[in-house]
């Protein structure tokens, strides 16, 4: 999905007149066929993301058997993803591509932003908290189990990590007028929904420190806790091979002593 702050960057030229925008220079024309094709892959996705979604987050809390902790993560995963289809692809997909600016106020700006952010910390640190469970269930086979209650507790820390760590997106999201429209009356002006940093440093490493951790972090803890287990299950022999090995050694053995 496309961010909102970056319409500005999908203005371009145009030599086509375009009525919808008081400077044709400053539109984007998207040929009629790609913008049907474009409709159809993002009607796909946000139906798939949330009947799928919806289906497993019914299926683990209708039937009690269902109810464990590892499912407990994938529920929160899928309640991750339903926020990204919801409030995210729909918006995101008319502004930036349809659109080409904001129609929706400012109330809709701030939350679109900040749940952009935030259903993509859910989506990270969920990855975490099931690769880890499964981690210390593989190489720590005689530990304790995570229990329900625990698996409820990490869910709420991931939902507080979440919910604060992006509260500048929040904060700053606000709506500025479109370039196209810049110099027009309050009634004909289109705005865009974007960051109101103070300089172009702090948006950058507001952008680093977001990408560092929504993406390299989970990213390394990932593969840390994968590898280790690829290497514990591919090392071991299985029971039977491991009999056979010993009863060859035990015939060598005896035809020595022979």
């Amino acid at each position: 999905m496309l961010p909102m702050n970056i319409t500005q960057e999908l203005i371009g030229n145009n030599s086509e007149k375009n009525d919808d925008y008081p400077d044709s220079e400053l539109s984007v024309s998207v040929p009629k066929t790609v913008e049907a094709v474009m409709h159809i892959m993002y009607i796909t996705v946000s139906v798939a993301a949330v009947g799928g979604n919806g289906m497993v987050c019914y299926i683990v809390l209708a039937y009690q058997r269902m109810r464990t902790v590892t499912n407990f993560f994938i529920i929160n995963l899928a309640v991750g993803d339903i926020l990204m289809a919801c409030l995210c692809i729909p918006f995101g997909f008319v502004s930036n591509l349809l659109l080409q600016y904001w129609p929706f106020g400012a109330v809709m700006c701030v939350l679109v932003l900040y749940a952009q952010v935030v259903s993509v910390f859910i989506s990270a640190y969920t990855l975490i908290t099931i690769s880890i469970d499964r981690y210390i269930a593989i190489l720590y086979p005689l530990r304790p189990r995570m229990t329900k209650l625990q698996a409820k507790l990490i869910i709420v820390l991931v939902w507080v990590v979440a919910l604060i760590t992006p509260l500048p997106t929040a904060v700053l999201s606000r709506l500025e007028v479109h370039p196209a429209w810049d110099g027009f009356n309050d009634t004909t002006r289109r705005y865009i929904c974007t960051e109101a940093w103070e300089t172009s440093e702090q948006r950058y490493y507001y952008s680093m420190a977001l990408m560092i951790l929504q993406y390299f972090f989970p990213l390394i803890v990932l593969l840390y806790t994968y590898t280790r287990i690829a290497i514990v299950v591919w090392g071991k022999k299985p029971p039977g091979e491991a009999e056979d090995v010993r009863d060859q050694r035990l015939a060598a053995s005896e035809r020595k002593d022979g």
